[in-house]
């Protein structure tokens, strides 16, 4: 017999409930009710239930803090929680602190709820048949085994030929007429900070509810908020579909433990030759997780990253080829065809480092081209560094947009690269190259063959800005990098420019940045504060 304690503050709840326990006949005993935590706790010292069904709103000492006391007193029961429909969160604290489960308490009925209640009796009765005290240390060494067997298997599966196991192990693993269910998970704490321990822990307890009745389970931290989880259960148990479990699992870990979690599904191996498989498998589908801008990630260990496809080669030798000729828009489009280019690999489930590769090797054509490799603002290594390092594909699309904004303000806010008519882009390339010196509008035009006048309206109509007003930007930027370097005094940065007069310089530097040249910092990167 199981005694049962009801804890709430309205006594016609605390009626209600005892009403719908079938009391004659079944294994419940009524052992009292109590209208807040705080009697409850002094009645389950003197009584000493083993089901405590308990509101959570109550006067003196709500229900979770009575669940927190109960856990801490040693209490080895389960514990139900009532709740209405706007307590979500509340009853989301109250799974966490160690409640079997809740009931909303404008849905009781008589046989959902004896149904909850046998299915408690029935987690009881499964604690009896545990171990006893005398055999607690025999269980932990042998579940310490288990994880270092399976630590040391999953490690080794990165190689092509795996180690076979031996008939002690592959008892231990796999008991006559069980299996062995595998998931690898990555983990996203929707921005709570949870460590390693904490994090086995809930997903310990999320296997426990998928997969109840496990004759072992491990939970493997394999790197960074990503775990391997495995259990071995009797093989007629072994009634839902892999994807439907993973499925549950994504449902339950959203709902009560506030993860997101991505998931790799292995099939059920039924001996050591389909676990030792099963596991290379998962090894390799793994990697996959790395794309989760579409959503949440749900892949069997069946689905397999690829290292080539003819037609995203393709796409990147075309991307390659327009940055290194400089066709029109080569530069500005560039942020476009890295987010298509990323995307593409998740669609055509590229292994992550190839689709790293593309975008670094992107990077540094674009930066020759440009010729931002000479210039001091800009750090192509530790760009790869981030690139390489990008953990998923949303990761990795916000530093290709980082890039190109960055490269498209230090090729003078991206001007000559959003030019369509190659007489423009060949004036900007003049200025670029003659800023040092007198320039005028007279030989800006002889150079591309044009008038004057018409050179000026198209210059005007492509860039946004005239002649004049392009070269001063180019100067002052020029002038910028100089002084940051610490090297020249103002005079001496306006004269390298091509600016004579000091006092004009000053004015037109203060008039680009907003500061004077004399504030200039070494080493101090642009900002640029048109004004």
């Amino acid at each position: 017999m199981y005694k049962v304690l009801i804890v709430d503050d309205e006594m016609i709840v605390r009626h209600a409930v005892k009403t719908l326990i079938r009391w004659e006949g079944s294994r419940f005993l009524y052992s009292g009710s109590a209208s807040s935590g705080a009697s409850a706790l002094k009645i389950a010292r003197e009584q000493r239930p083993d089901i405590v069904i308990t509101d959570i709103k109550m006067p003196e000492m709500d229900g979770i803090e009575l669940i927190k006391r109960l856990m801490a007193s040693g209490f080895d029961g389960e514990i139900l929680v009532l709740s209405n429909f706007n307590d979500f969160e509340l009853v989301r604290e109250a799974l966490k602190c160690g409640a079997h489960d809740y009931m909303l308490k404008l849905t009781l009925k008589s046989d959902n709820f004896m149904q909850t209640l046998d299915e408690i009796a029935e987690k009881l009765d499964e604690k009896k048949r545990q171990p006893s005290v005398a055999h607690t240390a025999m269980q932990t060494e042998r579940t310490n085994r288990l994880h270092d067997l399976l630590h040391a298997l999953y490690d080794s599966a990165e190689e092509d030929r795996l180690p076979g196991l031996n008939p002690e192990a592959a008892s231990q693993l796999l008991p006559p007429g069980h299996g062995v269910s595998l998931f690898v998970i990555q983990v996203d704490t929707v921005g709570e900070k949870r460590d390693e321990t904490s994090l086995k822990r809930s997903l310990s307890q999320l296997w426990s509810d998928v997969y109840p009745g496990s004759s072992w389970q491990c939970t493997l931290a394999e790197e960074e908020r990503r775990f391997l989880l495995a259990a071995a259960y009797p093989a007629e148990s072994q009634s839902a579909e892999p994807a439907e479990m993973a499925g549950r699992m994504a449902s339950l870990a959203a709902m009560y433990y506030s993860m997101n979690v991505d998931i790799i599904y292995g099939k059920p191996a039924f001996g050591p030759e389909e676990l030792i498989e099963e596991m290379r498998r998962c090894r390799k589908a793994r990697a996959l997780l790395f794309y989760q801008e579409a959503g949440s990630v749900s892949l069997s260990s069946d689905t397999e990253a690829v290292e080539h496809d003819p037609a995203y080669e393709r796409m990147e030798a075309e991307w390659t080829e327009d940055i290194r000729v400089g066709r029109p828009e080569f530069a500005a489009e560039w942020e476009l065809r890295a987010l298509r280019i990323i995307r593409e690999g998740a669609v055509r489930r590229l292994l992550p480092r190839v689709v790293k590769r593309t975008i670094c090797e992107a990077m540094w054509t674009l930066s020759r081209k440009l010729g931002l490799e000479q210039r001091r603002e800009f750090d192509p290594s530790l760009w790869l560094e981030r690139i390489t390092g990008a953990a998923s594909d949303t990761e990795l699309l916000m530093i290709a947009s980082e890039l190109s904004q960055e490269v498209l303000a230090l090729a003078e806010s991206g001007i000559a690269l959003r030019a369509n008519r190659p007489e423009i882009r060949k004036a900007l390339a003049y200025l670029e190259e003659h800023y040092a010196k007198p320039v005028s509008i007279r030989d800006v035009a002889s150079h591309v063959n044009l008038s004057e006048t018409y050179l000026c309206q198209i210059f005007k109509t492509e860039t946004g800005k005239s002649i004049m007003t392009c070269l001063n930007e180019l100067r002052m930027a020029k002038a910028y990098e100089l002084l940051a370097s610490g090297q020249l005094l103002v005079k001496e940065a306006a004269a390298e420019v091509g600016i004579s007069d000091p006092f004009y310089f000053n004015r037109l530097f203060k008039k680009h940045f907003g500061i004077a040249p004399k504030h200039v910092k070494p080493k101090e990167s642009p900002a640029l504060k048109q004004k």
